[in-house]
Protein backbone atom coordinates (compact mmCIF):
# COMPACT_ATOMS: atom_id res chain seq x y z
CA UNK A 1 0.00 0.00 0.00
CA UNK A 2 1.03 3.70 -1.16
CA UNK A 3 1.89 6.45 1.55
CA UNK A 4 -1.08 8.15 -0.21
CA UNK A 5 -3.55 5.52 0.31
CA UNK A 6 -1.83 4.70 3.78
CA UNK A 7 -2.64 8.23 4.72
CA UNK A 8 -6.19 8.29 3.39
CA UNK A 9 -7.18 5.36 5.38
CA UNK A 10 -5.62 6.77 8.62
CA UNK A 11 -7.31 9.44 8.08
CA UNK A 12 -10.75 7.90 7.82
CA UNK A 13 -10.35 5.88 10.70
CA UNK A 14 -13.26 5.61 12.58
CA UNK A 15 -11.85 6.89 16.25
CA UNK A 16 -8.53 8.56 17.86
CA UNK A 17 -6.23 10.80 15.86
CA UNK A 18 -6.80 9.31 12.41
CA UNK A 19 -10.38 10.71 12.94
CA UNK A 20 -10.07 14.19 14.12
CA UNK A 21 -7.49 15.32 11.94
CA UNK A 22 -9.82 13.51 8.64
CA UNK A 23 -12.44 15.74 10.29
CA UNK A 24 -9.98 18.93 10.42
CA UNK A 25 -8.49 18.16 6.88
CA UNK A 26 -11.89 17.48 5.29
CA UNK A 27 -13.20 21.07 6.97
CA UNK A 28 -10.02 22.94 5.63
CA UNK A 29 -10.53 21.00 1.94
CA UNK A 30 -10.50 23.91 -0.47
CA UNK A 31 -13.70 22.52 -2.13
CA UNK A 32 -15.60 22.69 1.48
CA UNK A 33 -14.50 26.00 1.89
CA UNK A 34 -15.83 26.92 -1.41
CA UNK A 35 -18.92 25.03 -0.77
CA UNK A 36 -19.29 27.52 2.56
CA UNK A 37 -19.73 30.21 0.70
CA UNK A 38 -21.55 29.11 -2.79
CA UNK A 39 -23.26 26.09 -1.53
CA UNK A 40 -23.29 22.82 -3.91
CA UNK A 41 -22.01 25.16 -6.83
CA UNK A 42 -18.61 24.16 -5.35
CA UNK A 43 -19.38 20.25 -5.85
CA UNK A 44 -20.86 21.08 -9.31
CA UNK A 45 -17.21 22.34 -10.32
CA UNK A 46 -15.20 19.70 -8.76
CA UNK A 47 -17.03 16.83 -10.76
CA UNK A 48 -17.33 19.37 -14.05
CA UNK A 49 -13.74 19.65 -13.94
CA UNK A 50 -12.95 16.24 -12.49
CA UNK A 51 -11.10 14.63 -15.33
CA UNK A 52 -8.81 17.17 -15.98
CA UNK A 53 -6.84 15.83 -12.43
CA UNK A 54 -4.78 13.13 -12.10
CA UNK A 55 -5.39 9.98 -10.36
CA UNK A 56 -9.14 8.07 -10.82
CA UNK A 57 -11.68 7.12 -8.17
CA UNK A 58 -11.42 2.99 -8.36
CA UNK A 59 -7.87 2.87 -7.81
CA UNK A 60 -7.50 1.18 -11.72
CA UNK A 61 -4.33 0.00 -13.08
CA UNK A 62 -5.23 -0.41 -16.44
CA UNK A 63 -5.04 3.57 -17.63
CA UNK A 64 -2.65 5.34 -15.27
CA UNK A 65 -1.17 8.31 -16.68
CA UNK A 66 -3.70 8.60 -19.89
CA UNK A 67 -5.86 11.01 -20.37
CA UNK A 68 -8.96 9.39 -19.91
CA UNK A 69 -7.83 7.29 -16.52
CA UNK A 70 -10.29 9.14 -14.53
CA UNK A 71 -13.34 8.01 -16.77
CA UNK A 72 -12.09 4.71 -17.96
CA UNK A 73 -11.80 3.92 -13.73
CA UNK A 74 -15.55 4.27 -14.19
CA UNK A 75 -16.19 2.25 -17.09
CA UNK A 76 -13.82 -0.69 -15.66
CA UNK A 77 -15.48 -0.71 -12.48
CA UNK A 78 -19.02 -1.68 -14.54
CA UNK A 79 -18.16 -5.25 -13.11
CA UNK A 80 -17.96 -3.56 -8.92
CA UNK A 81 -20.41 -5.61 -6.76
CA UNK A 82 -22.87 -2.53 -5.92
CA UNK A 83 -23.95 -1.99 -9.49
CA UNK A 84 -25.06 -5.69 -9.58
CA UNK A 85 -27.18 -4.91 -6.37
CA UNK A 86 -28.40 -2.07 -7.77
CA UNK A 87 -29.09 -3.44 -11.55
CA UNK A 88 -31.26 -5.93 -9.19
CA UNK A 89 -33.40 -3.65 -7.77
CA UNK A 90 -34.29 -1.74 -10.69
CA UNK A 91 -34.69 -5.15 -12.12
CA UNK A 92 -37.40 -5.92 -10.10
CA UNK A 93 -39.51 -3.10 -10.88
CA UNK A 94 -40.35 -4.17 -15.11
CA UNK A 95 -41.52 -4.79 -17.07
CA UNK A 96 -40.76 -0.78 -17.95
CA UNK A 97 -40.04 0.92 -20.80
CA UNK A 98 -37.78 4.04 -19.44
CA UNK A 99 -34.76 4.41 -16.89
CA UNK A 100 -33.02 7.46 -16.80
CA UNK A 101 -29.92 7.50 -14.15
CA UNK A 102 -28.86 11.00 -12.39
CA UNK A 103 -25.44 11.35 -12.50
CA UNK A 104 -24.04 8.43 -14.65
CA UNK A 105 -20.25 9.14 -15.67
CA UNK A 106 -19.87 6.91 -18.23
CA UNK A 107 -22.78 5.14 -17.62
CA UNK A 108 -21.17 1.79 -16.60
CA UNK A 109 -24.53 1.03 -14.79
CA UNK A 110 -26.35 1.50 -17.68
CA UNK A 111 -24.30 -0.74 -19.63
CA UNK A 112 -25.51 -3.34 -17.58
CA UNK A 113 -29.04 -2.54 -17.64
CA UNK A 114 -28.75 -2.05 -21.48
CA UNK A 115 -27.37 -5.97 -21.47
CA UNK A 116 -30.47 -7.00 -19.39
CA UNK A 117 -32.78 -4.90 -21.19
CA UNK A 118 -32.47 -4.43 -24.77
CA UNK A 119 -35.75 -3.01 -25.49
CA UNK A 120 -36.25 -0.35 -22.94
CA UNK A 121 -34.84 3.34 -23.33
CA UNK A 122 -32.13 4.04 -21.04
CA UNK A 123 -30.64 7.51 -20.52
CA UNK A 124 -28.16 9.03 -18.32
CA UNK A 125 -27.16 12.33 -17.20
CA UNK A 126 -23.77 13.40 -15.82
CA UNK A 127 -22.24 17.26 -15.13
CA UNK A 128 -18.94 16.03 -16.29
CA UNK A 129 -19.00 16.73 -20.23
CA UNK A 130 -15.92 14.51 -20.70
CA UNK A 131 -17.78 10.90 -18.82
CA UNK A 132 -20.72 11.57 -21.34
CA UNK A 133 -18.46 11.78 -24.53
CA UNK A 134 -16.30 9.08 -23.14
CA UNK A 135 -19.35 6.86 -22.89
CA UNK A 136 -20.74 7.39 -25.61
CA UNK A 137 -17.85 6.33 -27.28
CA UNK A 138 -17.45 2.97 -24.92
CA UNK A 139 -21.49 2.37 -25.48
CA UNK A 140 -20.79 2.61 -29.45
CA UNK A 141 -18.09 0.48 -29.80
CA UNK A 142 -20.06 -2.02 -27.43
CA UNK A 143 -22.92 -1.97 -30.08
CA UNK A 144 -25.29 -1.09 -27.31
CA UNK A 145 -27.79 1.51 -29.13
CA UNK A 146 -30.51 1.75 -26.48
CA UNK A 147 -28.84 4.17 -23.93
CA UNK A 148 -29.02 7.92 -24.60
CA UNK A 149 -26.68 10.11 -22.56
CA UNK A 150 -27.00 13.83 -21.75
CA UNK A 151 -24.89 16.78 -19.88
CA UNK A 152 -27.21 17.94 -17.50
CA UNK A 153 -27.32 19.16 -13.61
CA UNK A 154 -29.45 17.04 -11.44
CA UNK A 155 -32.09 20.33 -10.13
CA UNK A 156 -32.25 21.40 -14.40
CA UNK A 157 -34.23 18.47 -15.88
CA UNK A 158 -36.96 20.51 -17.21
CA UNK A 159 -36.22 18.78 -21.06
CA UNK A 160 -37.62 15.77 -19.30
CA UNK A 161 -41.63 16.06 -19.38
CA UNK A 162 -43.66 14.82 -16.21
CA UNK A 163 -43.59 11.40 -15.31
CA UNK A 164 -41.14 10.25 -18.11
CA UNK A 165 -39.31 8.10 -16.85
CA UNK A 166 -40.96 4.84 -15.22
CA UNK A 167 -37.88 4.45 -12.80
CA UNK A 168 -35.51 7.11 -12.09
CA UNK A 169 -32.24 6.16 -9.65
CA UNK A 170 -29.03 7.49 -8.33
CA UNK A 171 -25.42 5.88 -7.37
CA UNK A 172 -23.83 7.94 -4.62
CA UNK A 173 -24.52 11.09 -6.45
CA UNK A 174 -26.54 12.86 -3.83
CA UNK A 175 -23.80 12.62 -1.21
CA UNK A 176 -22.66 15.50 -3.28
CA UNK A 177 -25.54 17.13 -2.73
CA UNK A 178 -25.69 20.05 -0.05
CA UNK A 179 -29.14 21.58 2.27
CA UNK A 180 -28.79 24.72 -0.44
CA UNK A 181 -30.66 22.40 -3.29
CA UNK A 182 -31.29 18.91 -2.36
CA UNK A 183 -34.94 19.64 -2.49
CA UNK A 184 -35.19 21.42 -5.43
CA UNK A 185 -33.27 18.12 -6.65
CA UNK A 186 -36.02 15.97 -4.92
CA UNK A 187 -38.79 17.80 -6.78
CA UNK A 188 -37.12 17.33 -10.34
CA UNK A 189 -36.92 13.72 -9.48
CA UNK A 190 -39.89 13.12 -8.10
CA UNK A 191 -41.75 15.13 -10.83
CA UNK A 192 -40.33 13.18 -13.64
CA UNK A 193 -40.81 9.73 -12.13
CA UNK A 194 -43.04 7.99 -13.02
CA UNK A 195 -43.07 3.90 -11.26
CA UNK A 196 -40.12 3.87 -8.93
CA UNK A 197 -37.13 6.22 -7.36
CA UNK A 198 -34.34 4.40 -6.40
CA UNK A 199 -30.99 5.71 -4.66
CA UNK A 200 -27.97 3.79 -3.36
CA UNK A 201 -26.71 6.87 -1.18
CA UNK A 202 -25.58 7.21 2.27
CA UNK A 203 -27.58 7.76 5.93
CA UNK A 204 -26.67 8.54 9.05
CA UNK A 205 -25.47 6.40 11.56
CA UNK A 206 -27.86 4.55 14.38
CA UNK A 207 -28.40 7.21 16.75
CA UNK A 208 -27.20 10.26 14.48
CA UNK A 209 -29.58 12.94 13.36
CA UNK A 210 -29.46 14.75 10.48
CA UNK A 211 -33.10 15.50 9.61
CA UNK A 212 -33.93 15.32 5.75
CA UNK A 213 -31.71 18.43 5.03
CA UNK A 214 -28.51 16.42 5.67
CA UNK A 215 -25.37 16.31 8.45
CA UNK A 216 -21.84 16.76 6.17
CA UNK A 217 -19.81 14.31 7.45
CA UNK A 218 -16.25 12.65 6.34
CA UNK A 219 -17.14 15.16 2.95
CA UNK A 220 -20.44 13.93 2.29
CA UNK A 221 -23.51 14.90 2.88
CA UNK A 222 -25.47 11.98 4.84
CA UNK A 223 -29.47 12.36 5.33
CA UNK A 224 -32.45 10.62 6.49
CA UNK A 225 -33.95 9.48 3.10
CA UNK A 226 -37.32 8.31 3.74
CA UNK A 227 -38.33 11.38 6.00
CA UNK A 228 -37.10 13.88 2.37
CA UNK A 229 -39.24 11.42 0.19
CA UNK A 230 -41.75 11.50 2.89
CA UNK A 231 -41.93 15.27 1.85
CA UNK A 232 -42.79 14.84 -1.67
CA UNK A 233 -44.16 10.67 -1.68
CA UNK A 234 -46.27 10.59 1.43
CA UNK A 235 -48.08 7.72 0.42
CA UNK A 236 -44.98 5.83 -1.53
CA UNK A 237 -43.83 2.32 -0.71
CA UNK A 238 -40.51 2.71 0.80
CA UNK A 239 -37.98 0.46 1.79
CA UNK A 240 -33.90 0.80 3.20
CA UNK A 241 -31.63 -2.19 2.85
CA UNK A 242 -28.22 -1.39 4.18
CA UNK A 243 -25.16 -1.59 1.83
CA UNK A 244 -23.94 -5.27 3.05
CA UNK A 245 -19.90 -6.26 2.84
CA UNK A 246 -21.60 -8.32 -0.56
CA UNK A 247 -22.55 -5.10 -2.02
CA UNK A 248 -19.56 -3.05 -1.20
CA UNK A 249 -17.01 -3.57 1.41
CA UNK A 250 -15.72 -0.21 1.51
CA UNK A 251 -15.81 0.95 5.30
CA UNK A 252 -17.74 4.09 4.70
CA UNK A 253 -20.13 2.28 2.26
CA UNK A 254 -21.02 -0.47 5.74
CA UNK A 255 -21.25 1.97 7.76
CA UNK A 256 -23.14 4.02 6.16
CA UNK A 257 -24.71 3.00 3.08
CA UNK A 258 -28.09 2.39 2.09
CA UNK A 259 -30.56 1.26 -1.28
CA UNK A 260 -33.87 3.37 -0.76
CA UNK A 261 -36.49 2.36 -2.41
CA UNK A 262 -39.82 4.35 -3.20
CA UNK A 263 -42.44 2.48 -5.19
CA UNK A 264 -44.95 5.06 -6.21
CA UNK A 265 -47.24 2.48 -8.42
CA UNK A 266 -50.79 2.06 -6.45
CA UNK A 267 -50.14 4.58 -4.43
CA UNK A 268 -52.24 7.39 -6.80
CA UNK A 269 -49.00 9.44 -7.14
CA UNK A 270 -48.00 7.71 -10.30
Amino acid sequence: MGIRQSLGRFLRSKSGPGRWLGDLYLALHPVRLRELFIGTRAREKQWADRHLRRGNDWRSTRHVGSPDEWVMGYWDSRQHSHRRFLVESIAARSPFDSVLEIGCNCAPNLYLLAQRFPGAALTGIDINTGAIEKGREMLSAEGVANVNLLVARADELAQFPDKSFDVVFTDAVLIYIGPDKIDKVMEQLVRITRKALIMLEMQPGRGEKSGAAGVYKLGLWLRDYPALLRRYLPAARIKVTPVTVEMWPKPEWLRAGAIIEADLADTGQS
